[in-house]
């Protein structure tokens, strides 16, 4: 059962708990990603919202729904299983065509809409940036989080990690995904929240239709790793010392 919500917890504890709270979170503007680590207070106060009202929309089953996988309630090596297998798939099968038509419709409308240019620019940064980040995950990281879980399964120590502890490279992976979380944030506004021009082409309402999910699908595999995935087998490492 969901423990009771109060405004001095953190709004990524709250998702992590029920990651069908994300929905009110979007549309109330509060980022549950990249400053999962604010309470609901504080991030009332940036969005200029009243705790109290967020909280009864939090508590009201029928705004909050019920679709959402129960992340929390996963075996982590299940979570790892899907961030690799979901998220990572998904963005090496898909970003170099997303990239291209992010090219196309910044070649096309950018000299009406200057802000398509500074777009492009931060899209190609960020998947470069993103390549890197998911290589770094793929074949250092997550290998050792398996063999953490493999060992605890089978009740024996886990092998030597290069980097002793896996606490630095985690530190590391989270300072990546709030650059991330800023890049993506900044593309939001300069895309007025991905919403079309009257004078765009149905690429300019895909495009914009492609980078929403592309954001919305970040933040659920930053908020995975930073609230479920990392804490966890950080705890698991700390048991077995």
């Amino acid at each position: 059962m969901n423990k009771e919500l109060t405004k001095n917890m953190t709004v990524g504890s709250m998702v992590a708990e029920d990651f069908n709270r994300a929905q009110v979170f979007e549309q109330l503007g509060i980022d549950y990603c990249c400053h999962g680590s604010d309470t609901l207070e504080e991030a009332c106060t940036k969005t200029h919202l009243n705790p109290d009202d967020v909280l009864a929309k939090l508590n009201d089953r029928q705004t909050v729904g019920g679709g959402a996988p129960d992340f929390a309630n996963w075996p982590l090596d299940l979570l790892v299983d899907y961030v690799l297998k979901y998220h990572h798939r998904n963005f090496h099968l898909h970003h170099d065509a997303l990239l291209q038509l992010v090219n196309k419709v910044a070649s096309v409308h950018g000299g009406r809409h200057p802000e398509l240019l500074q777009i492009r620019d931060l899209v190609t940064e960020s998947f470069e940036e993103l390549d890197s980040h998911f290589a770094k995950e793929e074949n250092i990281l997550f290998p050792q989080l398996y063999e953490i879980y493999n060992a605890h399964e089978e009740e024996r120590p886990a092998a030597p990690f290069h980097c002793g502890s896996i606490a630095p490279p985690i530190h590391q992976m989270m300072l990546e995904h709030d650059t991330a979380g800023d890049t993506w944030q900044h593309i939001t506004e300069l895309s007025h929240h991905f919403e079309t021009p009257a004078d765009g082409c149905s690429s300019y309402r895909l495009m914009n239709k492609q980078l929403k999910q592309f954001f919305l699908d970040l933040k659920e595999h930053i908020s995975l790793e930073n609230n479920l995935i990392f804490p966890g087998f950080l705890r698991m490492e700390q048991q077995a010392i």
